[in-house]
């Protein structure tokens, strides 16, 4: 019996685990997200690459003294990208995916800020 607990609560355990890599949610069964949803996420992925980019660049020079001026002008290109696809996607977004977006884009405003 203390096997098949073992077992059963492992399983979940994957389950869990592998629902949270592929969709980023923790849950035993994937719901499946709407393209809005999808394109919503992926600029929000798109946007925390670019700034953990920027910050690595930051800390760069600041150790080595190292010409990260790329690194930070590429993460800034991804930002304004992330920026605008915000803007085009919002059009057609309602209801919490609106405010998703609003959020996502009052972060961006502040990360800019930041880089200022």
């Amino acid at each position: 019996m203390k096997g098949l607990l073992a077992f059963v609560a492992i399983a979940v355990v994957a389950l869990l685990a592998y629902n949270y890599v592929h969709t980023g949610r923790l849950a035993l069964i994937p719901s499946s997200l709407s393209r809005d949803e999808q394109a919503l996420q992926r600029i929000e992925e798109r946007f925390d690459t670019a700034r953990r980019q920027f910050e690595a660049a930051g800390r760069a020079a600041g150790v080595a003294g190292a010409d990260t001026t790329a690194d930070a002008d590429a993460a800034r290109r991804d930002i304004d990208k992330a920026d605008a696809d915000i803007a085009d996607l919002r059009a057609h977004l309602g209801g919490a995916l609106q405010a998703k977006a609003d959020q996502l884009r009052s972060e961006i405003e502040a990360f800019r800020d930041e880089m200022r």
